[in-house]
């Protein structure tokens, strides 16, 4: 096994969520996982050759036109649906475990969105948090704002599903501070400035509803 077939099977579960066939994507993006896990490289010896944002371009690089999930609905939470292919000379590990990671959270998360059995939903949101908490972790904080705005912005839904809501406003606190952010620093750099607000539009959904939703009564 190589790091190329990890890879290759990343892209092939994003192709199942946009496919539609959430259930179908959780094992494939599991085993991408399990497959670049079989790896003997050190982590100490992982090569770096990819630009600091370079998880973020592969986010930009996919048309947003292949939305995953259409479900999201005036009456429900946002859920940034996008899986996101790697290339495949990708080589950084430090950047490929992270987006291994994420791909299996919103297969699960998908797939728990579109269940009819209430326990199993809970079970796979349950995962899907873990694995959106380990992804965002695994990846260095002051790189790729894109994508960790993404993760936040899945758990604060994720957090709202299950009836966290104190847990999903601090989730949308802090969207909203790196969304800020993002406005700022597009307009310092105007760096994919016309590609990424139709990325995160959606966020702007869960922010400003968590907010009527949890505001005290007149």
């Amino acid at each position: 096994m190589s790091i190329r077939q990890a890879i290759q099977l990343n892209n092939q579960a994003v192709s199942l969520l946009e496919s539609k066939r959430f259930s179908e994507a959780i094992p494939v993006a599991c085993a991408a996982m399990e497959v670049f896990q079989k790896q003997t490289t050190p982590t100490g010896e992982q090569v770096h050759l990819h630009d600091n944002d370079f998880v973020d371009r592969c986010i930009l690089s996919r048309n947003r036109d292949c939305i995953s999930d259409s479900r999201n609905t005036m009456d429900e939470e946002y859920t940034y649906g996008h899986g996101i292919m790697l290339p495949l000379n990708t080589v950084d590990g430090t950047l490929i475990i992270p987006v291994l990671i994420f791909n299996c959270a919103l297969s699960h998360h998908l797939a728990a969105r579109h269940c009819n059995e209430h326990a199993t939903s809970q079970q796979f949101l349950n995962r899907a948090r873990s694995l959106y908490t380990l992804a965002y972790n695994e990846l260095n904080q002051d790189q790729n704002l894109i994508f960790q705005a993404v993760v936040v912005n899945n758990v604060g839904a994720i957090h709202k599903s299950l009836g966290n809501y104190e847990e999903a406003q601090a989730c949308f606190d802090y969207l909203t501070s790196m969304l800020m952010m993002m406005i700022y620093y597009t307009e310092e750099t105007s760096s994919g400035e016309n590609n990424y607000r139709q990325h995160v539009q959606g966020f702007w959904k869960n922010i400003l509803g968590n907010e009527r939703s949890t505001a005290p009564a007149a």
